[in-house]
């Protein structure tokens, strides 16, 4: 799940500090070990099911993020929160997308977390029951 992880918040624009004196790693290794066991906790199994793969390295990349954030120590203002395009064109037709220009950048970063987070609706499926 870290190489996983990595490669999401690569994508995402977040580089991790290669720096002897950097937390990163351990901050990461810590949110890899707290997702998991609550995706253990909530679905009374052993490992994380192949099927949560991909929502547990989202909530590993919120719980960092948010972390780094609570800390000081990520800058909100650099990640970029751009659409791609806010109106399209074609002929006759024409869509314009519903983006709100007043939202600030920690108000589109916390929004992000919150989608990252997941709830356990997720989970539902790997619940088995445990006594």
């Amino acid at each position: 799940m870290y190489l996983d992880t990595v490669m999401r918040l690569s994508a995402l624009g977040v580089t991790l500090s290669s720096a002897p004196s950097s937390s990163d790693d351990m901050l990461l290794k810590f949110a890899i070990d707290k997702v998991t066991n609550h995706i253990n906790n909530q679905t009374n199994l052993y490992t994380v099911p192949q099927g949560l793969h991909e929502i547990a390295v989202d909530m590993v990349v919120g719980e960092f993020l948010l972390t780094k954030k609570s800390m000081g120590l990520l800058d909100v203002e650099t990640l970029n929160f751009e659409v791609v395009a806010k109106q399209v064109q074609d002929g006759d037709t024409n869509v314009v997308f519903a983006v709100e220009a007043n939202n600030t950048p920690e108000a589109q970063f916390n929004a992000f977390v919150v989608y990252l987070q997941h709830n356990e609706v997720d989970f539902v499926r790997y619940r088995v029951l445990t006594w």
